[in-house]
Formats: C-alpha cells, structure tokens, sequence
C-alpha cells in the first residue's frame, strides 16, 4: 500500500512538470509571434507623408553659378486649396530657405514677405513682394538673375502656371537691383538648372516638365542692352560671382 502510494505521488510531480513546460514553451512562441511594434520606422515616415504633397523648390547650388532643386512637403489641404493658395504657399517655403544642414543657399533675403497671395490668370503667376526683396538683396547681376529664377522655376513647376510677373508692394516697379528688369512677366529657364550628379535632387517633379524654351520675355535694363548682340538673347553673360549668403 505504501509502495502504491508513493508511485502515485511520483506520477502526480511529473505530470506537474510537463504540463507546466508545455505553458512556458506556449508563453514563449506567443512572444516571440507578437512583435512590439507593428510598424517599421520606415513605414511611420511614409504614414507621415500620406496627408503632404512633394513640391519641387529651386535655391542656389553650392558653387553660386545655377540653380539646385530640394523636395519640400506642404500640407494637401494647402494643396487641395486651389494653384493660387498651392502657390502662395510654395512660395512662402522658398522664402525660408534651403533644409537645415543642406549645401543650397537661399535665393530670396529672408526678410521678405509675400504681401498678396499668389493671382495666377492665363498662365501668368502675379507675386506681390515687400520691399526687403529688393532691399536686402546684396545685388550683382548673377544673383539678381538666379533670385528671380528660383521663383519663376518653382512656380512654374505648378500645373497651369506657364510665367510670373512681379509686383513690390502691389505696384510695378521696373527695375530689380539695376541688372535685370521686374516690369515684364518671366517664363521659365531650364538652362539655368544644375545638371551636375550629384548636386541636384533626383526625385521628379510633381508636374511634367515644362517646355525647355528659356526665357523669353525677360530682359536686361537698359543699361545692359547695349551689351547683347541681335543673335544672342541669354541675359546670363558676363555674370558676376556674389553669392547669396
């Protein structure tokens, strides 16, 4: 009797065990099957792109000599808005510069502001300007012409906008800085974008390019028009090196 019970109690401690081996080794695979996190880092950046639309901002390359394109987010309520707020909008994250940390370097004093949004009629942006544009922009022909540039390229990265005309505190003022003339609408140059590899940024454009005309209606004041020959009509000759700092 002694003898039966003790084999009873040896069966009872090893069927003890093995049932609890066999909860711990449930307990392990569950854990190992439930991942902390459902989510990579990779996938919460793109989640967090989902509600913003890539515009494309041209600021001036790290030599100072053409212009270099940074993929900038805004909001797709901005964009949802309609070309003329997407363009007032784009044109306000141009205004604050390259990226912290980029090798870019900003096109337009940061002084500026943008006094009446952006009108776009028959192709043709309207940017109404305050006076620091002018003002505060150090001069030399290369940056007048590259400041001018990253406007009109960026802008006209947007669907139905084909040119851009200026405007300085809601009226037309003829001159920019002494080189170049601010009184006509400017059409987009490509000529002027960097092509080195490299220096620009390789994600496409939210629209299809535009056509690679270059400028055509922009001028030179007069002081400068005696300098061009009847064949040539570039404005970027004899361009001087300053640099927006």
């Amino acid at each position: 009797m002694r003898k039966l019970l003790c084999l009873f109690m040896v069966f009872g401690i090893i069927l003890t065990m093995l049932v609890g081996c066999g909860a711990k080794s449930k307990d392990a695979d569950s854990d190992e099957l439930t991942p902390v996190s459902s989510l990579t880092m990779g996938q919460d950046e793109a989640d967090g792109l989902k509600d913003k639309t890539p515009v494309q901002l041209y600021f001036i390359n790290e030599q100072g000599t053409k212009l270099a394109a940074e993929t900038r987010y805004i909001q797709n309520t901005d964009a949802g808005k309609g070309n003329e707020h997407m363009a007032t909008a784009v044109l306000k994250e141009l205004i604050s510069g390259p990226a912290k940390g980029s090798l870019l370097k900003a096109s337009i004093p940061k002084e500026t502001k943008v006094t009446t949004n952006v009108k776009i009629k028959d192709g043709v942006a309207t940017v109404d300007l305050s006076k620091d544009f002018i003002e505060k922009h150090p001069g030399g022909k290369k940056n007048e012409q590259l400041s001018l540039y990253s406007i009109v390229n960026t802008l006209t990265e947007i669907k139905d906008i084909t040119s851009v005309q200026f405007r300085i505190n809601g009226k037309v003022t003829k001159e920019f800085k002494g080189s170049y003339q601010i009184d006509i609408a400017y059409s987009r140059d490509t000529h002027l974008i960097s092509s080195e590899p490299g220096k620009d940024s390789t994600i496409k454009t939210i629209t299809e390019d535009k056509d690679n005309t270059g400028d055509k209606t922009a001028q030179p004041t007069k002081e400068n028009e005696t300098k061009k020959s009847s064949s040539d009509t570039k404005t970027n000759a004899d361009l001087d090196d300053d640099i927006l700092e």
